[in-house]
């Protein structure tokens, strides 16, 4: 079984082009981007995830936005207190 990776990711020029930029001018900009959050190449690869990089556009680079695109926002945490019962079963006198 291969990895079909080229609809998951771009290339490139590929990304250039998704950018509207010339490969040039993304080569200079790069650095600053990736600073303003920009995905950084796949590890291994001289490929960008493209599910990443529609985040951060859709974003505007928000960091907390686009993780919340990309895997959902985040459980909220259920406030659970004990009842008095289960205090004084497990708790004992301490409760």
């Amino acid at each position: 079984m291969t990895l079909q990776t080229a609809s998951k990711t771009y290339n490139r020029s590929e990304l250039c082009e998704a950018l509207g930029l010339s490969e040039n001018n993304f080569d200079r900009l790069r650095k600053k981007l990736e600073a303003e959050g920009f995905p950084t190449r796949l590890p291994g690869m001289a490929r960008w995830s493209r599910p990443a990089v529609h985040a951060w556009i859709a974003a505007n680079g928000d960091a907390l936005l686009m993780r919340q695109i990309l895997v959902g926002p985040e459980p909220e945490t259920p406030n659970i207190e004990p009842s008095a019962s289960l205090l004084q079963k497990y708790a004992g006198a301490a409760a």
